[in-house]
Order: structure tokens, then C-alpha cells, then sequence
């Protein structure tokens, strides 16, 4: 998909979120005798995975060592093996590891109390970034291990900007209307999802000018 082609290596990549990227360099930054714990949170394609990626390059985690945990396979066992696992070292700069939990507001039971006892005893080369749709999670007891992270809303003339860049990166047919980007992303169904506006743009434009 090419919104995969265009998902954001680094901070510098990422459209938006200049105030959060801020905040996770000044966490990054700073010296820690524990691990770091990132809550970040967001409607479905906000970027919230590739913020977490980000994060983990920006902090010095080798690519191998940035494992993402669904939720669904997220059970006490599998916790049990990232508690263990945690206290080796990774490649990366001071044998950092990042461990991403997609959706973890769905974590319960037997799984959160050992994701609980994991937090509370994090080495300090480990991060761990959870990232959930549901904003209004209310779950006190998980929530106070992590610095929570909310995406915010990308302003609709900067995605149309990027979609710009990415239509002339991959020469796709420009229409002669200069604010062709900006109806686009004001008109989509899929609102301001980006990872969607970008996955629709070829078809987009591609059936533009067969009209």
C-alpha cells in the first residue's frame, strides 16, 4: 500500500505533531533510571504506530529490536516473555529495545496485572509505547504508568500539502485546479484519516483524468 512507502522514518517526517514530538524528545532526552512508558492515543490512521517507531529510532533502538505486540495475543504468558526478554540488551545504542502494544485499552484480567508488574519493574534500556483508539479510556491503574500522548487533529490544508509531495514523488496526473488537494481531503468519506487519503490518492487521480 503506498501509504506503507510513505510511513514516517523519523520525527522530521511526521506532519502535525510538532508539540508531541517535542514532549517524547524532552522524555527521550532525559536521564531515567527506568524504562520509558509512552501511552498514545488517536482515531484509527493518526499515525500513532509510526509515531511509536519513531520514537524508538530517535531513542536509538535498532530496527530488530522494536517488537509489536497485538493485543489480541497480549496474554499473561506472552507478558511473562517480554519480562524476561526486557533484561537483554538490543543492538542499538546502549542495547535499547522498544516493545509497541497495539490497542491496549483491550488488555484485562490476568495480562494486565502482569502488564502492571512489568511497568513497575522496567530496565532502563527498555521503552514501551501502547497505542489505543479509544480516547476516553478510563482506566486509572494502567494509565498512571505511562506519559499519555494525544494525536492531535492534523490541520486539513497541511495533509493536503503532503498529499501534494507524494502525488509529485510518484507522478501521478496533477490536475490543472491548484486546490485539487485541498477538495480532496475536504471531500474524502474517509475524513482526515491520512494513512486512508493516502492509500485513495492514485485512484483519485488516476479517475480524474480518465473523466
Amino acid at each position: 500500500m503506498l501509504a506503507e512507502k510513505y510511513r514516517p522514518k523519523t520525527f522530521d517526517e511526521i506532519i502535525g505533531q510538532e508539540r508531541i514530538i517535542k514532549a517524547m524528545q524532552w522524555y527521550l532526552d532525559a536521564q531515567n533510571t527506568s524504562g520509558h512508558c509512552f501511552l498514545i492515543t488517536g482515531p484509527s490512521g493518526s499515525g500513532k504506530t509510526a509515531l511509536g517507531h519513531c520514537a524508538a529510532r530517535y531513542w536509538g533502538v535498532d530496527p530488530f529490536d522494536v517488537q509489536k505486540i497485538q493485543s489480541a495475543t497480549c496474554t499473561a504468558e506472552r507478558l511473562e516473555d517480554l519480562a524476561n526478554s526486557a533484561f537483554i540488551y538490543g543492538r542499538g545504542r546502549a542495547g535499547r529495545k522498544c516493545y509497541l502494544i497495539d490497542e491496549i485499552h483491550t488488555i484485562t484480567g490476568r495480562a494486565k496485572d502482569r502488564l502492571l508488574s512489568v511497568l513497575e519493574d522496567l530496565p532502563a534500556h527498555v521503552l514501551i509505547v501502547g497505542t489505543t483508539t479509544e480516547t476516553d479510556w478510563t482506566d486509572g491503574t494502567l494509565i498512571s504508568r505511562f506519559v499519555r500522548f494525544d494525536v492531535a487533529k492534523v490541520k486539513s490544508d497541511v495533509v493536503a500539502r503532503h498529499l501534494e509531495r507524494i502525488a509529485q514523488a510518484e507522478r501521478l496526473p496533477i490536475p490543472d485546479d491548484a486546490k485539487w488537494a485541498e477538495k480532496f481531503v475536504k471531500y474524502a468519506p474517509v475524513g482526515l484519516n491520512v494513512r486512508d487519503l493516502i492509500n485513495q490518492l492514485p485512484k483519485y487521480l488516476l479517475f480524474a483524468e480518465a473523466a
